[in-house]
């Protein structure tokens, strides 16, 4: 019989150095099964056989179910209240700011998943089997409406879910605002009002941020991004990038890119680079991360960018800090942190100068047959390695609009959980903003409000970190270059190691040791995170590519 049967009557007599260690059994008991579940997911997307869709259904329910009884079970709950009313009353003595984190963030996760009862948990699956499937049907035929009830439907569950929250006491910042707005409005009880629900989803995605400063945030971007694409759009001009055009062999992208992760510090002995339709990074174990990305013949471009991208999840998750291994503190502090270290790779380092002085000599060998590529200089690629070109597709923008199509997201999205708007608003509210936004008239639905599957599989929350990512990243590596003498000149000897081994200790090994990304940029700058320092970033970048 593990910890995990028994049942604990009186846990006062034990220490809490005790206490801890039975937690860790625990933790790391549920960890384990999520790194098979992790593992399940990585196999489907890249090996699985195509008629063995139905037994993975099956086996990840069963697998679902699993966890879910190990994150709710009674005895965990005990422990917990226990060690955190020790925390709180100073009795916690022994046991560091590392241990306390695993207290905090179980106790959290704890909270969340018992507030949930199993008829919601299975709800949530069953409404996202059936959205997923027509959202595709609905971007297939270019129909909003054939999406719409569906997306309906996940609105409700998911303000549902953020009454279960508040009333659980999991997110105390929606309760206040929650309560704040019924006064204003002089609401009854019993009176709908969905004001601070979004802060519930927002806090599932990136804890301990507050919606209002993320409003404040997105509303100084958009007062210079839409000015700054507007004067690009103006010049109507692009740098020559026609030496990027034509078939690039995809067996010598692959060796390219296996060479380029490497050299990032990608240690393949606890990790794997393999394809997939949809690039990704799967946690299994911090020394098992399996990354994907993908090669397409004419777009050379994407599969260096992709294989950074990921390459910067991996590095992060391989980077944790292994005296606590399978414990909530060594595990992504955020979604905005997690996706701060792919882009500071991608953008930071793969669309900057020193990356091409080093990794344009190792492209113009790998493809002689490119005659065009030969004579361009590192100048001339970086100018078009940057093109500012706004158009329909998340996916495909560019540094400086991507953020305007989150913010048009975070806005449509906030505003259907608090009532602002309805669903049948959306196709027409998401095609005057990009037009407001981006200058871009969306012709049809598959290219506007169907394009993104996060809101068919439930995602509602997390567009915002995407954004949040660009700037902690912009914040990081410029604490980087302060730290690191003559960083640009390590990079464009391919020095790669000297930026990952800063990131380690500086980064990596924090984990979710602070209580939210804010307060990890705050103590590794001086500043909160500063959405002006990532706009001045933007602005003097391609002010000097485009002259303006």
């Amino acid at each position: 019989m593990t910890v995990l049967t028994e049942a604990y009557v009186d846990l006062s007599s034990e220490t809490s150095r005790s206490l801890y260690s039975k937690l860790c059994v625990y933790l790391r008991e549920i960890s384990q099964l999520q790194g098979i579940k992790g593992l399940l997911h990585w196999d489907q997307e890249t090996m699985m056989p195509p008629k063995a869709a139905v037994a993975r259904a099956n086996q990840s329910s069963a697998l679902a179910g699993a966890i879910y009884e190990k994150n709710t079970a009674p005895a965990l709950g005990a422990l917990l209240c226990e060690l955190d009313h020790r925390t709180n009353t100073d009795l916690s003595t022994g046991l560091n700011p590392y241990e306390l984190a695993n207290i905090r963030l179980a106790l959290k996760q704890w909270k969340e998943a018992t507030v949930l009862t199993s008829e919601v948990v299975q709800a949530t699956a069953s409404l996202t089997a059936r959205a997923t499937g027509a959202w595709a049907q609905a971007r297939k035929e270019s129909d909003f409406t054939k999406f719409a009830p569906l997306l309906e439907e996940h609105i409700q569950l998911a303000r549902r879910i953020a009454a279960l929250k508040i009333q659980g006491g999991v997110c105390e910042e929606a309760r206040l605002i929650n309560e704040t707005a019924r006064a204003s409005l002089n609401l009854q009880p019993g009176d709908e009002c969905f004001k601070g629900y979004y802060q519930v989803l927002l806090d599932t995605y990136e804890p301990g941020f507050k919606d209002d400063r993320l409003q404040a945030l997105f509303q100084d971007l958009k007062q210079s991004l839409v000015p700054l694409i507007a004067k690009i759009r103006a010049i109507n001009f692009q740098h020559d990038g026609s030496f990027l055009q034509g078939e690039w062999d995809v067996a010598k992208q692959t060796e390219l890119c296996h060479q380029i992760a490497k050299d990032q510090g990608f240690d393949t002995r606890i990790g794997r680079l393999d394809v997939s339709t949809h690039p990704f990074t799967s946690l299994i174990h911090a020394k098992d991360v399996r990354m994907t990305t993908r090669y397409t013949a004419g777009k050379l471009r994407e599969g260096i960018l992709c294989t950074m991208h990921e390459g910067g999840h991996s590095l992060y998750e391989q980077g944790w800090n292994p005296e606590y291994v399978d414990l909530p503190v060594s595990m992504a502090l955020s979604c905005g942190v997690d996706e701060s270290q792919s882009l500071l790779w991608e953008r930071m380092v793969a669309l900057g100068k020193p990356f091409w002085t080093h990794t344009l000599p190792l492209v113009k060998a790998k493809f002689p047959e490119h005659e065009s590529l030969q004579p361009i200089t590192v100048d001339q690629l970086y100018n078009v390695w940057n093109r500012v070109d706004p158009s329909f597709i998340r996916v495909e923008a560019d540094e400086v609009a991507y953020g305007l199509h989150i913010i048009l997201r975070y806005e449509i999205e906030k505003a259907l959980i608090e009532g602002d708007i309805t669903v049948a608003d959306v196709p027409s509210l998401w095609n005057a903003k990009m037009k407001e936004y981006l200058g871009v008239e969306v012709t049809e639905d598959r290219l506007g409000c169907l394009q993104d599957t996060h809101w068919a599989i439930g995602l509602i929350g997390y567009f915002p970190t995407y954004t949040l990512g660009s700037i902690y990243a912009v914040q990081i590596f410029a604490a980087a270059k302060e730290a690191i003498p003559n960083l640009d000149k390590h990079l464009a000897k391919g020095e790669f190691h000297v930026l990952k081994r800063w990131l380690n200790e500086n980064v990596h090994k924090q984990g979710s040791l602070c209580n939210s990304g804010d307060d990890m940029i705050f103590n590794l700058t001086g500043k909160h995170l500063d959405s002006s320092l990532y706009v001045k970033y933007l602005t003097d970048k391609y002010s000097e590519i485009y002259n303006l």
